[in-house]
């Protein structure tokens, strides 16, 4: 018999299904919303809302009320639906891009053009600057009082992945030098060779994300055609085999127009080799919709609540069934849980 779904996981599938919220008074908010130059929400302000049970979630600031059904009362502290009053609902502090944790983007450019990614085209309009450990280690001081539980760093790839790698391990040993073993670390490289996973957890990091973004290789192909397919699951097979259980982890993208069993099978190998997948919905971020869809043939979509659920539910199964558990995960997408359906966090 399948477990009921909590009320409140399916109203987080809803406004992720959506992605955005207007806010009223965005300047009477209590805090700046975020601004992230990597990930989903590539150059994009967004916030932080915790609502009914706990449940996080992370959304797009519209710029109009016509762009999303959903209104965050600011003054009220209320999330409106089409107009009604749906959820109480408390805006959370993003520390540097995440609740809790300091997620860092090291590079703000990168010489690989990922379909669904916006970081390649957001690098011409900002300073390129990369992030060296003292710079890094004074950022987490000034917030290490605000409740800090964790390190996440992540990075585009400036000349080459080797030197990209280099870099993050320097930043893991100058942490680990400054803060013991207080804050766990958590990396999500590009690694295109064992060397690069060996490296990361020599150098003192304590989970890793490597990325399968479709487990469908002619999707794949498309929107990653700079990478090699097989290389790149293998890398995240190791991954998992150096890291161990618990704590590797991987980006599986819905709505790139993929089958449901290409999920659930890219979940399940996943699961075999001792690595979470994150689900994440895709976000068609203005910066690079039209060519995107352009290299699907219009099938790029972002998924539905009910995909976002069902997928959830199945992941939840497959974790469990090989004594997988989300909730040991101390850093990155799995322990912030924003911006996925996150499978025993959220159901």
């Amino acid at each position: 018999m399948q477990a009921k779904i909590p009320q409140t996981t399916r109203a987080k599938a809803e406004l992720l299904e959506n992605g955005a919220i207007f806010v009223t008074n965005v300047k009477d908010l209590p805090f700046l919303a975020d601004h992230s130059t990597a990930g989903p929400s590539t150059g994009l302000n967004c916030i932080f809302l915790r609502f009914g049970d706990g449940r996080l979630v992370r959304l797009r600031l519209a710029e109009t009320q016509q762009e999303t059904p959903y209104t965050y009362d600011v003054e009220r502290k209320m999330i409106q639906r089409k107009g009604r009053d749906w959820y109480p609902a408390k805006q959370v502090e993003s520390l540097l891009h995440c609740p809790e944790q300091v997620f860092l983007n090291l590079d703000s450019t990168c010489i690989y053009h990922c379909k669904f990614c916006a970081t390649p085209v957001i690098q011409s309009h900002v300073t390129h600057r990369i992030l060296k450990p003292k710079v890094v280690t004074r950022t987490i001081k000034r917030v290490a009082d605000k409740g800090l539980s964790g390190i996440a760093l992540t990075t585009g790839v400036f000349s080459s992945p080797t030197e990209s790698v280099k870099h993050m391990c320097l930043v893991v040993k100058a942490i680990r030098k400054e803060f013991g073993d207080a804050l766990p670390i958590g990396v999500e490289p590009f690694a295109n060779e064992e060397k690069h996973v060996d490296m990361l957890y020599a150098a003192g990091a304590d989970e890793i994300k490597i990325n399968v973004e479709s487990y469908d290789p002619e999707i794949f192909a498309i929107v990653c055609n700079e990478f090699d397919y097989k290389n790149n699951l293998k890398m995240i097979r190791y991954a998992g085999k150096v890291f161990g259980e618990n704590r590797a982890c991987s980006n599986i993208i819905i709505g790139l127009g993929e089958k449901e069993e290409t999920i659930n099978k890219g979940a399940e190998a996943l699961a075999d080799w001792g690595v979470i997948a994150s689900l994440r919905s895709l976000n068609l971020n203005p910066l690079i919709k039209s060519s995107l869809q352009e290299a699907l043939n219009n099938r790029a979509s972002r998924p539905s609540a009910e995909r976002l659920i069902l997928h959830a539910t199945k992941h939840k199964e497959i974790l469990e069934k090989r004594g997988l558990n989300v909730t040991k995960f101390r850093t990155m997408c799995l322990k912030c849980t924003g911006c996925d359906i996150v499978p025993q966090r959220d159901l």
